[in-house]
């Protein structure tokens, strides 16, 4: 899932699944699947949050260390 922030009213229907969406504008971040975020980009209707490199980081680095 990605997220972003919507500017503007936004109505999406899936080209890879049977699923469709209507987004309404939020100063907060909304999780929505990559292809609605895409398009509402594409259409000015929305900007991206990009993930923090700190979350990401800590994410890649929760697994467990071999005991030496």
């Amino acid at each position: 899932m990605a997220k972003a922030v919507f500017h503007g009213e936004f109505h999406y229907s899936s080209r890879i699944r049977n699923a469709g969406w209507s987004v309404y504008p939020s100063p907060e971040p909304q999780y929505f699947p990559r292809e609605l975020i895409d398009a509402a980009v594409a259409a000015g209707r929305a900007t991206e949050v990009l993930p923090n490199a700190s979350s990401s980081a800590s994410r890649a680095g929760t697994g467990r260390k071999k005991a030496e």
